[in-house]
């Protein structure tokens, strides 16, 4: 749903809406962001406020031409014109965000994803805020929904002096795939990914890519807990005090041992993509 004028820096529209939502999570990172069909800029000069850097790829020229004129005093930024490929030099395990706000229906549902994960550094975060083609009952009735209800905030926004038609590409395509085929994707590639649909013809996607424990971790954590065992059992408890390190690797240890037996489970019985229609709770960001 939309937010108040306070939350989205002086500009509203449909996709301006989430941007508050994206800011918060891109700042639990503070890291290094990749903002895919970043348009004008809007975002990224948003997401520069709270990262260490921002990179902004579009394929449309005007739109990279814009977005220079918005970014060209912010130093921590950079913008080209690029598709989503490796020909723009984009590295594995390079970002901590991954940021999609109306494009990832223009590209190749699965490839992309793929080359996302690929992307992420561990642990990073995938945003995307997208558009799907209405298949069900329920994606009509909340493009029904949505046509007073976008109507409305528009409306408020422009008495208010904030609305901004969004940044349109001459490239710009149609959804071709339904959110359905979204969640299909999420749950093959994505596993834990949440999705919420919204009322302003968008749905919402999140997901973190897993961190790996290091094989070395591992067996120095197992060499410490055997050695520690052996103490206790033999009445000496050993002398030598546990370092940083060693409480760190049988945390991780901990971790790895959880984490292979939902890898079990998950082997038994696919984990599904956690995914919600509309709810009162969630909408105040949609």
């Amino acid at each position: 749903m939309g937010v108040m004028p306070a939350d989205v820096g002086g500009e509203w529209n449909r996709d301006a809406a989430y941007h508050p939502w994206i800011q918060r999570i891109a700042a639990e990172h503070a890291g290094d962001v990749l903002d895919v069909g970043c348009g004008d800029g809007l975002l990224a000069l948003r997401l520069a406020a709270v990262s260490r850097s921002v990179v902004g790829i579009d394929r449309d020229a005007a739109a990279i031409a814009e977005a220079h004129k918005r970014l060209r005093m912010v130093a921590n930024t950079d913008v080209a014109v690029s598709e989503f490929g490796t020909e723009w030099g984009l590295t594995p395990d390079s970002y901590d965000v991954i940021t999609m706000v109306s494009v990832l229906h223009e590209l190749p549902l699965l490839p992309t994803l793929e080359r996302v994960v690929e992307l992420l550094k561990p642990g990073g975060t995938l945003i995307v805020v997208g558009e799907a083609e209405p298949t069900t009952l329920i994606d009509r009735a909340l493009e029904l929904i949505s046509v007073p209800y976008a109507w409305a905030l528009q409306t408020f926004y422009t008495w208010r002096g904030m609305y901004r038609p969004e940044f349109v590409s001459e490239q710009s395509v149609a959804p071709t795939y339904s959110y359905a085929d979204v969640m299909d994707a999420a749950a093959e590639l994505l596993p834990g990914a949440e999705l919420h649909r919204g009322l302003l013809r968008r749905y919402r996607l999140r997901w973190s890519k897993p961190v790996e424990v290091a094989a070395g971790e591992v067996d120095l954590a197992a060499m410490t807990a055997a050695t520690s065992g052996r103490a206790t059992a033999a009445g000496h408890p050993s002398s030598t005090r546990t370092t940083p390190l060693c409480s760190t690797a049988t945390t991780s240890t901990s971790s790895h041992t959880s984490s292979t037996r939902r890898a079990r489970s998950r082997r038994s019985s696919p984990a599904p993509t956690r995914a919600a229609a509309p709810d009162p709770a969630a909408s105040s960001l949609d």
